[in-house]
């Protein structure tokens, strides 16, 4: 959640090239906390850790769109939101310390114990981002600091589990959970059929009439089965059978299909399907997103540009989730060269213990429920808590003592 994607974050940001190197290969030593949040001491090490994501985010603010990241000099001299930068970075890594700090306390809270299991992989998951990069060990990141967090993301979802899970007072019932993911999730099979010829140009009239004639003895074809499961492999027939229409009537390959079937043969020689789902997507409905654009004095809300293909696949997955019903193959319109034979099934029949419905895709579902409910939640509980600065630490870790390239 929250800080895993901080950890992943920091290690490909650090990659940033920077001119400046700090004067001591052990600047940070980690031999103190550099604060007190709450009741919890946050060691010099994990500050360290998220001055240098915190410094690796102004620079990317600072390059904007240009192509060559700044050097250190240029972000030391700027400002960011009206704010010097050593401040800015300072004050960012100290919300990331507030993040951290927030997690150790709520996990404690509710009693939570990590696992062996997730302690182990915890500890696979520091070491890797450890060696990653080793600016971390010559800042004086230790590797215990590393653990600290990575443990903290999993304490993330074992709170996540005990509020919003089926035991959790914030959470809902299975058959709630499972009407959820019905209305947001839809399983699918199409083929994509194109209308252009080899040269990449509209075909004729009288070759689309042909295709589209095609394209409704696919949709007959797969209606005339009965069940999902049949009519979801009889998708696979017409995609083979399209496959070999394409080849036969051009010299490359014109039209792409979305699905191949997956096939083994026996000693008898009968073939087989050995995935009973194959080609199957499982698709999510789509939300109206904006982007966040930063010009390094203040952020603003647009809303981003749609390509001609966006919105395609937008229209086509509202579609799917207002108009297709479930178990009837239908054409689908896609843009003026592409048609779909598309077919839904009941996703019902697939919530079972061993396919999508297994601990771990419950637990993704009810993550897509309840993600912003929680992390309104955990933000609710950090901003409770008291930030005690160790203002030696915070002078001796500033960002532009550190090293910030290490060859």
């Amino acid at each position: 959640m929250k800080t895993l994607k901080k950890i992943a974050a920091v290690t490909a940001a650090l990659t940033v090239a920077s001119s400046f190197a700090g004067c001591s290969p052990s600047i940070g030593g980690n031999s103190q906390n550099a604060a007190t949040i709450g009741e919890q001491e946050v060691p010099a090490g994990v500050f360290i850790y998220y001055t240098l994501q915190a410094y690796s985010e102004a620079s990317s603010i600072i390059q904007g769109d240009g192509e060559t990241a700044p050097e250190a000099d240029e972000i030391r001299n700027a400002n960011i939101d009206e704010i010097d930068s050593t401040s800015w970075i300072q004050n960012k890594a100290t919300e990331y310390c507030k993040d951290y700090a927030g997690l150790v306390t709520e996990f404690e809270a509710i009693g939570g114990k990590l696992s062996s299991e997730d302690i182990d992989e915890a500890a696979e998951m520091a070491e890797y981002y450890y060696s990653m990069d080793p600016r971390l060990a010559s800042n004086g990141v230790s590797l215990d600091s590393m653990k600290a967090i990575a443990e903290s993301t999993y304490m993330e979802t074992e709170i996540f589990k005990y509020h919003y899970g089926f035991d959790g007072e914030k959470g809902c019932s299975e058959e709630e959970l499972k009407d959820f993911v019905d209305d947001n999730f839809a399983r699918i099979k199409y083929v994509s059929i194109s209308l252009k010829d080899q040269d990449g140009e509209k075909v004729d009239a009288a070759k689309e009439k042909e295709i589209r004639k095609m394209a409704d003895d696919y949709v007959k074809q797969v209606n005339a089965k009965s069940g999902d499961l049949n009519k979801m492999h009889e998708m696979d027939a017409i995609s083979e059978d399209y496959n070999e229409y394409v080849a036969a009537n051009t010299t490359t390959a014109v039209g792409e299909t979305t699905t191949t079937t997956t096939t083994t043969t026996t000693a008898a020689g009968v073939t087989t399907t050995t995935d009973p789902y194959a080609n199957e997507r499982l698709i999510q409905k789509a939300t109206t997103t904006t982007a966040a654009v930063s010009t390094g004095t203040e952020t603003t809300t647009e809303t981003a540009e749609e390509s001609e293909t966006d919105k395609n696949t937008r229209l086509f997955n509202e579609y799917v989730f207002n108009d297709l019903k479930a178990g009837k193959a239908v054409i689908y319109e896609f843009s003026e060269d592409t048609i779909y034979v598309v077919l839904r099934a009941d996703l019902r029949e697939r919530m079972t213990e061993d396919d999508y419905w297994s601990e771990e895709y419950i637990t993704q579902f009810q993550s897509i429920k309840y993600y912003d409910e929680y992390i309104k939640y955990l933000d609710e509980k950090t901003n409770a808590l008291e930030v005690n600065k160790n203002k030696t630490a915070y002078r001796r870790y500033e960002p532009f003592k550190l090293e910030l390239l290490v060859e």
